[in-house]
């Protein structure tokens, strides 16, 4: 489906980079794997879009479920940093792109049902991974890139994304 959303961005043909997991646990992407990939995907002829939400919200007991996300220092060149979309634009801009790149979230879900190349990156050891919950339906999918923090090499994410 195509969400009805007044914040559209109008774009076909790019990737959605997402290295935040919407909180301050240990899914979102580490500072230097976020660099090397804003490094990587520059070099790639797509536009790119980086997607943050930037609030911060608790839960009772004071505990942090979602922390601010400041990515602005990558903006420019090819690369876009889209703040609060709402989640229907966030859906569209899915639907539209030529590959997802980023942390585990329901991002690289929404990828997965648009049948987009997935690029996702995640904790060592990451359950969901490890025991191929229902989360993970889309790990063995040929247009799927799955690594663990450490694992990720720019060359191969580069190719990857080419090759689609």
């Amino acid at each position: 489906p195509v969400f009805d959303a007044p914040d559209d961005v109008d774009s076909k043909g790019h990737i959605v980079f997402q290295p935040f997991a919407g909180n301050a646990a240990y899914r979102s992407l580490p500072p230097e794997l976020i660099e090397k990939t804003v490094q990587t995907l520059r070099t790639l002829p797509f536009p790119v879009f980086l997607m943050t939400r930037s609030y911060v919200r608790s839960c009772g007991g004071g505990k942090t479920i979602h922390a601010a996300e400041d990515a602005r220092r990558f903006e420019g060149g090819n690369v876009t940093v889209l703040d609060s979309l709402t989640v229907p634009a966030t859906l569209n801009l899915v639907k539209n792109c030529h590959a997802y790149v980023g942390s585990w979230s329901s991002l690289q879900q929404a990828a997965w049902f648009e049948q987009k190349p997935v690029a996702v990156f995640y904790p060592q050891n990451y359950h969901d991974v490890v025991q191929r919950t229902d989360y993970a339906f889309g790990m063995d999918r040929e247009n799927t890139l799955g690594r663990e923090f450490p694992q990720v090499e720019a060359s191969e994410l580069a190719d990857f994304l080419q090759r689609w």
